[in-house]
């Protein structure tokens, strides 16, 4: 099969994001090959402040200013995320995979992912496009619904739904979404049937303020 080039990745960073699901992401080394299913993305696009180029290159994010397909890996709290660059100072996070054969730890959330693939921060500004040691291949067969919500562990820009997932996958990272169909809202501690249960209590003691809809939406990288 045919790998994806630097077309794929030169496009819109939400389309990109969407689209990766269900793809096969490939780790290529001395160590063997190690593969996982694409199931859970998150965008960060351009005046976005929980974009690390928010505010312009840095010695941090220079890679996010290289060519489309570009690895860009950083490191937080000891823990290695990864991502794909998409357009100039724009990425798209990998959050989750399915394992396939080679891989044995589970790769859910942005730094299993990472140690599960043997990603590390010296990785960073490689390239999957076209290098030898990163590869992208298209999904094959039905990938399945697909659930679009607010992203996870962010201080800014927390509402705004950018994160991607397989809604079916099992593999998919936590907090998992609430609710069925295509739109869907993030689940959070306070959406436990305990909290939501209070939050009905609390409901019904008010009076109808008669101002309609609120602006909770249910929404569906």
């Amino acid at each position: 099969m045919r790998r994806r080039g630097r077309a794929f990745f030169d496009r819109p960073t939400e389309r990109v994001a969407r689209e990766l699901l269900g793809h096969r992401f490939v780790v290529r080394d001395r160590r063997g090959i190690r593969s996982v299913r694409l199931v859970e993305t998150e965008a960060y696009v351009a005046h976005d402040p929980a974009n690390h180029a928010y505010r312009g290159p840095t010695r941090r994010n220079r890679s996010m200013f290289l060519r489309p397909g570009t690895l860009y890996v950083y490191r937080i709290h000891q823990v290695v995320c990864a991502n794909l660059v998409t357009r100039p100072g724009e990425a798209v996070l990998l959050r989750a995979g399915a394992p396939l054969g080679e891989v044995r730890d589970r790769p859910s959330g942005p730094g299993r992912l990472c140690r599960a693939l043997g990603i590390r921060i010296e990785d960073d500004g490689a390239d999957a496009a076209r290098g030898r040691k990163f590869l992208l291949f298209p999904s094959r067969g039905r990938r399945g619904p697909i659930a679009v919500g607010p992203r996870v562990g962010l201080r800014r820009a927390r509402a705004r739904r950018l994160r991607y997932l397989l809604l079916e996958s099992p593999w998919v990272s936590r907090p998992r979404p609430r609710g069925r169909g295509r739109r869907l809202t993030s689940a959070s501690p306070s959406g436990s049937r305990a909290g939501a249960k209070s939050r009905r209590s609390r409901t019904t003691r008010r009076r109808p303020s008669g101002g309609g809809r609120s602006g909770v939406r249910s929404v569906g990288r």
